[in-house]
């Protein structure tokens, strides 16, 4: 009997030990996917990031929409697949040439996509050439934003809307350095200053992120007698 009570406590206390050594308990460490499913879950994460934006973003037949940052054309594709006319802009020559190759590959024209290669720093938005535009690049890491936020404004129409997806200002299992990321609040004081006074978030649509919405008041906007 005490032969066995021996083995019942050495027992639990390796037990407890192993629990205390695995690194998936640790607080904010994720567990690894199960052997098999990690494609599946990434996918259907993915899915619902997209889902929950084009919610927000409402309506897209029949406008034209301009992603910012296209990189490899998922926003792109998903907001094709939405109705919309999609000019998708990336400053990363690699990234246009994917997105070529795509567009190619899979028979779209000029009248659902377009893509365009712009320099660091610039939008690349001709005047009034779309309806709203996506930026998914963090905030912080735009350059001289007055002057890009000015050139965004030229290029998108009355009401001149754009959404802007970022992370949070925290700690998460993915996304950009902690030192990129900006909270809401700050974002939009900014934006304000840039003329866009009608600002809003939505804050629990996306895992890790927010969605900070934009446009510009009738009563600012130029056709109403007072300047940008």
């Amino acid at each position: 009997m005490r032969q066995q009570l021996t083995f019942i406590l050495l027992g639990g206390l390796l037990l407890a030990g192993c629990k205390g050594n695995d690194p998936t308990q640790q607080t904010g460490a994720p567990a690894p996917a199960a052997q098999g499913t990690a494609a599946p879950a990434a996918t259907v994460e993915n899915q619902q990031a997209m889902d929950s934006l084009l919610t927000v973003l409402g309506p897209l037949q029949g406008k034209t929409v301009a992603d910012m940052f296209a990189g490899d054309g998922f926003y792109t594709w998903g907001m094709l697949k939405a109705g919309a006319r999609v000019l998708a802009i990336d400053d990363n020559p690699a990234n246009i040439a994917a997105l070529e190759a795509r567009k190619k590959s899979e028979g779209i024209g000029d009248d659902r996509l377009l893509i365009r290669q712009t320099t660091p720093g610039s939008p690349g938005l001709l005047k009034d050439e779309v309806d709203m535009a996506l930026i998914t690049r963090e905030y912080s890491t735009l350059g001289d934003r007055p002057a890009w936020f000015a050139q965004l404004m030229a290029g998108i129409r009355s009401p001149h809307l754009f959404y802007l997806v970022n992370f949070i200002p925290g700690q998460t299992a993915a996304g950009p350095p902690l030192s990129q990321r900006m909270g809401y609040n700050t974002v939009s004081n900014e934006v304000n200053e840039f003329g866009f006074g009608d600002v809003g978030i939505f804050y629990k649509k996306m895992q890790y992120r927010y969605i900070l919405f934009g446009s510009v008041p009738p009563e600012s906007r130029p056709d109403q007698g007072e300047g940008q």
